[in-house]
């Protein structure tokens, strides 16, 4: 991946709580496939917002809320399509959402699926909180935690058939909600709502999927209430690492990002969720830096890749995310006083 492609991409928009707003990546994937069907280049349109083209393969990232947004519209005005959010939101699949789609899967009823996606979708999203609705009229509401967000009418669209999408993982592909409720105005493109959503009101004072009786009681196909429990602590133990120290953290993600040769600071904080300047100062707290840690864990690599002899000097510099064989040489010699080979030869005599 080249390093252009490794802008920095979170941002510093806030929900109404204060803490940074982002997006699952995986959402990408239905933007570009959106893209394709309105003869938009997404990989263009994606860089050109500031966003990085590893989401695409890599949909676990957190991403900028805002820049989505401003992605969205941008793709709505370019492409003449004023029902662009909608079309991503409805190329959303279930499976995009990860582990939490997995427990979704797995719960007994369709209830308690949204019970469980209302708890854990903090965890991937915070743009949006679900509430789920009273048994006299069942369903999720969705409240809008981004300033952005909410200005978007793209943004708008693009959640509700997001959720829709997801409800349809679990109740089939021909599934309608009983009524769709929308804050915004009734679009000039009603059809592309009404065909896709079902019964949809506009004007209204809150965003929501109504479900009817039935579908909130469908039981949900080889649900494993075991294996429930495994992927909700998985989840749980994976958004407790956020509790490390910041050094450890570092030190794991640059060791999975030097081989793929865009080792940055800027794709390190997409990763983690926050600001370039965040890392900088937590690690300078801890007493340490990102340029040092990355020198520390190629220290702790090149050894044992050296010792082995199963890779060549170059295999090895990639390896370490060097660009060249000459600039691994030029840092492996500083570092030790001696030349990569020489060191490779005393270690295996």
């Amino acid at each position: 991946m080249a390093s252009r492609d490794a802008k920095f991409a979170y941002g510093d928009t806030r929900n109404e709580h204060g803490a940074l707003a982002f997006m699952r990546s995986s959402i990408l994937s239905a933007y570009a496939e959106a893209a394709r069907t309105v003869e938009l280049d997404p990989y263009r349109m994606i860089r050109k917002a500031g966003l990085p083209m590893a989401a695409l393969e890599q949909g676990d990232l957190k991403i900028s809320a805002e820049r989505v947004a401003d992605l969205l519209e941008a793709s709505a005005k370019q492409s003449g399509h004023a029902d662009f959010g909608l079309r991503v939101g409805l190329a959303f699949k279930l499976s995009m959402k990860g582990p939490l789609g997995l427990l979704l899967r797995e719960q007994p009823t369709v209830e308690k699926a949204l019970e469980a996606l209302s708890h854990y979708i903090r965890y991937q999203n915070t743009t949006v909180e679900l509430v789920v609705t009273g048994a006299d009229r069942p369903g999720i509401e969705l409240r809008l935690l981004s300033p952005r967000f909410r200005k978007s009418l793209q943004a708008l669209d693009m959640t509700v058939a997001m959720y829709v999408q997801t409800l349809r993982g679990l109740l089939g592909d021909s599934w309608m909600p009983a009524r769709v409720r929308l804050t915004r105005p009734a679009p000039a493109a009603l059809a592309a709502f009404q065909n896709d959503l079902g019964d949809v009101v506009f004007d209204q004072d809150i965003n929501s999927i109504d479900l009817s009786v039935g579908d909130a009681a469908s039981l949900i196909p080889g649900s494993d209430a075991a294996m429930a429990r495994e992927i909700a602590r998985y989840i749980e133990l994976s958004a407790s690492r956020t509790s490390r120290n910041t050094t450890e953290r570092v030190c794991e993600l640059i060791t999975r990002l030097l081989p793929e040769g865009d080792c940055t600071i800027d794709l390190l904080a997409t990763h983690m969720g926050v600001d370039r300047r965040t890392i900088h100062r937590r690690l300078a707290s801890e007493g340490t830096s990102f340029t040092q840690l990355v020198d520390d864990v190629r220290r702790d690599l090149v050894t044992t890749h050296l010792r082995s002899g199963e890779l060549s000097l170059g295999a090895v510099a990639s390896q370490l995310g060097f660009s060249s064989l000459s600039t691994f040489s030029r840092w492996f010699r500083h570092t030790y006083g001696i030349s990569a080979s020489e060191f490779r030869q005393l270690a295996n005599t």
